[in-house]
């Protein structure tokens, strides 16, 4: 399996790559782009968030807590008092550390029910209906994040998959198979798994606009314009 610096500058990469073509796209605005990136990179390394027992897997959630916490903190900011905000960010941020961190840890396994395309789907779908619900972002925005989310998780799984081939020694690793998958073979995890994506795809919200942008060919016409520079390379041949 690719390590995590691997997954976090892959993700990283991707998300960047894919922000700034829906920024061409006049899908994006600038301030969104961010926003965009940050939930790309977080979908990356996202599968090992059942990897609690490692350094890298505890980092993560520390990371996501810290994230939730913020994205609470900004939701709310003007509507209750700093002591308040103050009480709601460290609130939040415990409670996904320690409690939700200990629900996971006490239920899950590692490249388990997590490693797979439904919980892509999963986490994608809760990304938006979040988004939507609790953040107050527009359909097309909230869908947009779930989609980097989404996107950066299958890149994981797919580095995961890569790295079970050792093209030097022409073999294949045992752990080949255990990270892309449609889902997992636990059934019970995978009905639990099931229940949750469709509560959350529930919570999302109509997704017209976002098919008719994003799935709309013409929508990238504009990349395809300026995917190459019509007046020479740069400066130097300027």
């Amino acid at each position: 399996m690719a390590n995590f610096k691997t997954h976090l500058s892959v993700a990283a990469a991707c998300s960047g790559i894919l922000a700034t073509g829906f920024l061409e796209a006049r899908i994006a605005t600038p301030g969104e782009v961010w926003l965009y990136f940050a939930m790309g990179t977080l979908g990356g390394i996202l599968p090992d968030i059942d990897a609690n027992h490692s350094i890298p897997g505890r980092m993560l959630f520390s990371f996501f807590a810290l994230v939730m916490a913020f994205l609470v903190l900004f939701s709310r900011t003007g509507l209750y008092s700093i002591a308040e905000l103050a009480l709601l960010w460290m609130g939040t941020y415990l409670i996904v550390r320690h409690v939700i961190f200990q629900l996971f840890a006490r239920f899950s396994m590692h490249r388990g029910v997590f490693h797979s395309f439904l919980a892509a789907a999963f986490f994608g779908c809760l990304t938006t209906s979040l988004s939507y619900q609790v953040f107050r972002l527009k359909p097309l925005a909230a869908w947009t994040t779930g989609l980097f989310v989404s996107t950066g998780y299958i890149v994981h799984l797919l580095l995961d998959e890569l790295y079970s081939v050792d093209l030097t020694g022409a073999r294949v690793k045992r752990s080949f198979g255990t990270a892309l998958k449609l889902m997992s073979h636990h059934i019970r995890p995978t009905s639990l798994l099931v229940g949750a994506t469709l509560i959350a795809f529930y919570l999302t919200p109509s997704a017209e606009t976002f098919v008719h942008t994003v799935f709309n060919f013409t929508t990238y016409e504009r990349i395809k314009e300026h995917m190459l520079p019509t007046g020479g390379w740069f400066m130097f041949s300027r």
